[in-house]
């Protein structure tokens, strides 16, 4: 059963967002409410008026009344009708603008929700009801059909009231048995939401798979296309599975409630001929009366049905609202600053504690301070926390406990933004969007693009010439996912792409690698290393790397094992401790050896 908070949550959100972006639908729906009401009391008087002027006495009779009332109703039904298309094409609108707001928040959420499968569950579950609509139709029309329910009921009830007071009870009554049914699909619902939301999550990511041309040596070589075909007819099966269940119950519930209506309209049918053939009421009011049970006991019906479309409704629309308000937004507080020099950076992680799960500690009790201008690297096997620490310091992440200190001022006291200007950061996967190249180094639009500064970070860089060679130069699009003629760098290009990227940012103070090279070989990643480290200057820069030989130059390494600083000092001092680096770089070293030796 929906709850009424879930109701009162659902109707909540879309009417505030709807006054917000879309407030002429809200005009629309007030407008078919009041059409719909004034064509169903229309229709129910046509009928009887012409009855009673067919049996009137008169010579000649009075047909123009009837007319009148007809064209009146035509002319409402077709307001009316036009009305519910510009409503529908606002509906669909305000699906959009939701989804957009949606795709929004996501990126502006912070990054330790999103990452985690309650946030992408959240999200799969959020998106697919701005996706589809569906939910927002459901919603208003539910509000508007309980609307006109209740309005209708008092109309009719007061004109049926004047022949039986009891009559409207007993219709009521067995109308109210479909209630019951209302439940059982509700429930339903919630339960295929839910299911449908962790499905959908598997068929996206295998649409995604399908379209992403780098994979697609791996499908051919590995001839992968029939079992990931038989992958995504599973996830389709299983989804088909899930909404078939579904419509076997509303089928249910939906013979349930044509029984209880047939035995409420043999009540009040049967009654009316009653009183029709003892002479209690004449033949214009037998058809009036008929007119006002049909629209009374459809009414009726259909609040019990309207309520359960609003439930229905507003569980889509309170997820959607429940993952704005799980997501909060980071504070910003206007345009980047770009300052002149780079000013030193320190950093300081004070008994810092951060876990997954909350049960295991990713990094426990971590104490470490980095000096302004210091070179840093941090070393240790897969799964050591290096990767952990850096989203903590980016302000990806949060502690758990423990602080941790920008140039001495506590990172909570910052806005993500702020921490944000001062660092630059290369990971392992290169974000390189299908724009041209000077706004893949700016991150701005063309027209916000200092030309200029992205010319002098690629001759830094070295990239300058390649991009002069192309015959768009720095308008050249990236990739060919969208342009035929886009270009396509390497490897190493690709990084040094990257660190034009970091250099255009000249505020960053804090420069970070996290393995960006780890697809490249020994030599290219210690070259690219070399290269990044002459760019650095004075700038406090942090290294990730598994090839130790790749950090030897840099002023401090920290050895990270299950969570824990094992051991920190200069190369040739922990190769002097006999610990656990000097047996890393042993094997490594061992194997380099070993890789040259057969190579000769």
């Amino acid at each position: 059963m929906v709850k009424h908070h879930t109701v009162r949550k659902g109707m909540k959100f879309l009417f505030s967002n709807i006054l917000r972006e879309e407030p002429v639908l809200l005009v629309m729906v007030v407008l078919c409410v009041l059409l719909t009401l004034a064509s169903s009391v229309l229709m129910v008087y046509i009928p009887s008026y012409a009855v009673a002027v067919v049996g009137s006495d008169a010579d000649s009779p009075q047909w123009t009344g009837v007319i009148l009332i007809t064209v009146a109703y035509v002319v409402v039904s077709c307001a009316c009708s036009g009305v519910q298309g510009g409503r529908g094409m606002r509906q669909l609108y305000m699906g959009r603008n939701l989804l957009y707001r949606l795709f929004l928040r996501r990126l502006d959420a912070k990054y330790e929700y999103t990452e985690s499968d309650v946030g992408q569950k959240a999200y799969e579950k959020a998106r697919q009801v701005c996706l589809w609509g569906a939910d927002v139709r459901l919603l208003l029309e539910g509000v508007m059909n309980l609307i006109i329910c209740v309005a209708s009921f008092v109309i009719y009830a007061g004109m049926l009231s004047r022949l039986s007071p009891l009559l409207i009870l007993v219709m009521a009554a067995l109308s109210a048995l479909s209630y019951f049914t209302l439940k059982r699909t509700q429930k339903a619902n919630e339960k295929r939401q839910d299911e449908q939301a962790a499905e959908m999550r598997k068929y996206f990511y295998l649409i995604n798979a399908f379209q992403n041309t780098k994979i697609g040596k791996d499908i051919r070589l590995y001839r992968m296309s029939d079992w990931l075909c038989t992958v995504m007819d599973k996830s389709l099966g299983k989804l088909r599975e899930i909404n078939n269940e579904f419509q076997q119950r509303i089928l249910g519930n939906n013979v349930f409630s044509a029984v209880t209506s047939f035995m409420r309209d043999a009540v009040a049918y049967g009654y009316l001929v009653y009183e029709v053939c003892n002479n209690h009421i004449t033949i214009s009011e037998f058809v009036l009366y008929f007119g006002v049970i049909g629209q009374l006991t459809g009414f009726v019906t259909n609040f019990i049905q309207s309520y359960g479309t609003l439930c229905l409704g507003c569980t889509g629309i309170a997820a959607v609202s429940s993952y704005f308000s799980a997501t909060e937004e980071t504070e910003r507080t206007g345009e980047e600053t770009m300052q002149a020099s780079v000013p030193n950076v320190t950093v300081e992680l004070r008994d810092v504690c951060f876990s997954y799960d909350g049960a295991h500690n990713i990094l426990d009790h971590i104490n470490l301070k980095i000096s302004a201008g210091e070179k840093l690297a941090l070393v240790g096997v897969n799964g050591a926390g290096k990767t952990t620490l850096v989203k903590l310091l980016c302000g990806l992440y949060s502690p758990q406990s423990g602080q941790i200190l920008i140039n001495g001022r506590p990172a909570e006291q910052m806005t993500f933004e702020q921490r944000a200007d001062q660092i630059g950061a290369v990971f392992q996967d290169s974000l390189i969007l299908p724009y041209s190249i000077a706004e893949n180094i700016s991150m701005k639009p063309i027209e916000k693009t200092d030309i200029g500064r992205v010319e002098d970070c690629l001759k830094r860089v070295g990239l300058y010439e390649t991009v002069e060679k192309c015959s768009s130069g720095l308008n050249t699009q990236m990739t060919r996912a969208v342009d035929e003629n886009g270009i396509e760098l390497s490897g190493g290009q690709q990084q040094k792409l990257m660190m034009a990227r970091m250099l255009y940012r000249s505020g960053a103070a804090l420069w970070i690698l996290d393995e960006p090279t780890a697809a490249l070989d020994a030599l290219a990643e210690s070259e690219t290393y070399s290269f990044f480290h002459a760019l650095c200057g004075i700038r406090t820069c942090i290294y990730i790397s598994h090839r130790l030989a790749s950090t030897r130059f840099l002023d401090r390494i920290i050895l990270l094992d299950n969570g824990h600083i094992e051991e920190d000092g200069t190369h040739e001092e922990l190769l002097r401790r006999h610990g656990k680096y000097a047996h890393l770089f042993e094997i490594q070293s061992r194997y380099y050896q070993e890789v040259d030796a057969n190579e000769a």
